[in-house]
């Protein structure tokens, strides 16, 4: 199993077997141009996501379009794991020409991140992001949560950019939460057409999480049948973020310089 594949409905035993399915379905599409190669895509109606970047360092990671939108400071650690300051930005705080205060920092792999990574920061990006399920439990409410040793909700603690002062680890984008769901929906993926839940998380600030609708899975008890996700439902566990640059204005004045030559893969 593959945590962050089964998240968003593409449980493949190996990378290689998702990748050939996503290249079979004849939905793989260019992003982007980088030296010595491109940045490929898979989009599923759905909304989940594989990026393969089949360029030096070369890699792969799943992804998801059309999570909750945010503003963010974004800088690339690599071509594939960034930093991200989460603001609080407001039509006032733009009026005033006031710089919006830091909600949270961390770490997420991003679609174009190939494509940004010698962008420098790009400030107040507005960025699609969403943590992928890796080991999460899902309570019914609180009370449920606050038995099995969860006391706090809302809570976003990324080791991931703890983790980026440490030589003797690579950059990646886990973290650990508890957080409470607003919203709820199930979905099925086209591709493999297993199911997977899409839950709006507000606080501590807003963003999207994914996780498996089949039981065994994201911290799960292992037995067979479906979890089930409401709103006011608890998710506590771990997880790996993943971002969007996103630009309405037609990719000006975000998502990197490169958007002048038609590479930039905002989308």
């Amino acid at each position: 199993m593959i945590p962050e594949l089964r998240s968003v409905g593409l449980d493949f035993l190996r990378w290689q077997d998702a990748l050939e399915a996503a290249y079979g379905s004849g939905a793989l599409r260019v992003t982007g141009e980088v030296e010595d190669g491109q940045v490929l895509q898979y989009d599923d109606p759905s909304g989940a996501r594989l990026v393969i970047l089949a360029a030096p360092p070369y890699g792969s990671f799943a992804s998801f379009s059309g999570g909750v939108g945010t503003t963010a400071h974004l800088s690339m650690v690599n071509d594939i794991v960034g930093v991200l300051d989460i603001v609080a930005d407001t039509p006032l705080l733009q009026i005033g020409a006031q710089d919006a205060p830091v909600l949270a920092t961390l770490t997420a792999t991003v679609a174009q991140g190939a494509l940004l990574a010698e962008s420098g920061e790009l400030s107040y990006q507005p960025v699609q992001l969403t943590a992928l399920a890796a080991d999460l439990a899902v309570y019914a409410g609180r009370d449920e949560a606050a038995r099995a040793g969860v006391l706090r909700v809302g809570v976003v603690d990324s080791r991931g950019a703890a983790d980026l002062n440490s030589g003797g680890v690579a950059p990646h984008a886990a973290a650990t939460v508890a957080l409470e769901v607003v919203e709820a929906e199930r979905r099925t993926t086209a591709l493999t057409g297993q199911p997977f839940w899409v839950c709006r998380i507000q606080a501590p600030f807003d963003f999207t999480v994914v996780l498996s609708a089949t039981a065994g899975a994201d911290g799960a008890d292992g037995s067979d049948g479906a979890v089930t996700v409401e709103p006011g439902s608890i998710l506590a566990g771990e997880v790996q973020f993943t971002a969007t640059a996103t630009d309405p204005a037609a990719c000006s004045g975000g998502c990197g310089d490169g958007c002048s030559s038609g590479s930039c893969g905002c989308s």
